[in-house]
């Protein structure tokens, strides 16, 4: 069964590899390719009139099980795009080794994208039997525009290189655990001509013990000392994590005016359930507003 899921690339952290800069977050991975022409360098967007869909992809089988499916390829630009497709492994995430991918084949590996006609590109997965977790690959699309001869001999074509992440699960397999590891609490001004700030930002280290990727969702809820819940705060959400990973998500809302007082952080993190084995994670923190209005974390249990 595949799920395709929409993508989103907030924080992306940039990296360096083999004279390219690439994005990634657990999805998609835009990288950027030079051309030297002395004495001069032309660096191009990975798009360059390039799109695929979906992004992103989740499979789900049993160990020998073949799965298939497609990307669609599409030409936004005004010439035509020669498209080589080269699937690498990424089980190791951005600090893993890169090579072939044995369980993964793609077919056509090359093809011409004519402006505004799309084109489908077959994946077939063959499971291994002794597979376990959760495999992973990128599949990239490096593109070059097709030479145009009236641009005359010293035109040069450009090249760039969009990638498209494969999760496949192992049934039967996969374990999903996680948790949230510090907790931090504070008031940003947000709002121009307001005394008090007013944008309040929860901030958590969510940390994935699974032998499978997460996309953390979920949000904050705010109690008084009565039991009542006084705000809700949504998790900034959208990129994910790779087993063993960790890093910081905020929930952020603005207009937040709490009174003097304490207050308890119900911290409810969903994690799994593009997997379709959702599970939930908890924290507690407590708060107090002092009469200037200024926050203060007491306990994060």
């Amino acid at each position: 069964m595949m799920t395709p899921q929409k993508h989103r690339i907030p924080r992306l952290p940039l990296f360096h590899r083999g004279g390219q800069a690439q994005r990634h977050r657990a999805g998609l991975i835009v990288a950027v390719l030079c051309v030297s022409v002395s004495p001069l360098w032309f660096c191009g967007v990975a798009e360059a009139g390039l799109s695929v869909s979906p992004p992103r992809t989740v499979l789900q089988g049993k160990p020998n099980k073949t799965l298939t499916g497609y990307f669609t390829l599409t030409n936004d630009g005004a010439h035509p795009l020669q498209v080589r497709v080269e699937p690498e492994n990424w089980a190791g995430g951005i600090r893993g080794g890169r090579g072939p991918v044995p369980w993964l084949k793609v077919k056509p590996t090359t093809l011409t994208l004519r402006p505004g006609k799309p084109s489908r590109v077959k994946f077939t997965v063959r499971i291994p039997k002794d597979a376990s977790g959760e495999l992973r690959a990128q599949v990239f699309f490096t593109t070059q525009e097709v030479a145009d001869a009236s641009a005359g001999e010293g035109a040069v074509s450009l090249r760039s290189r969009l990638g498209a992440i494969l999760y496949v699960v192992v049934e039967g397999t996969q374990r999903i655990e996680g948790a949230i590891t510090k907790v931090q609490a504070f008031y940003a001004a947000s709002t121009p001509g307001v005394k008090r700030p007013d944008r309040l930002e929860v901030v958590m280290g969510i940390q994935n013990r699974s032998n499978v990727h997460i996309v953390p969702d979920g949000h904050v809820d705010i109690r008084n000392d009565k039991g009542e819940i006084v705000e809700t705060v949504p998790l900034q959400s959208g990129w994910g994590l790779l087993p063993n990973e960790e890093d910081t998500y905020r929930a952020i809302k603005h207009g937040v005016h709490l009174k003097p007082g304490p207050y308890t952080l119900e911290l409810t993190i969903f994690i799994g359930g593009d997997l379709r084995h959702p599970v939930t994670v908890t924290k507690t923190a407590t708060i107090e507003i002092d009469e200037a209005g200024k926050l203060r974390l007491i306990d994060d249990a």
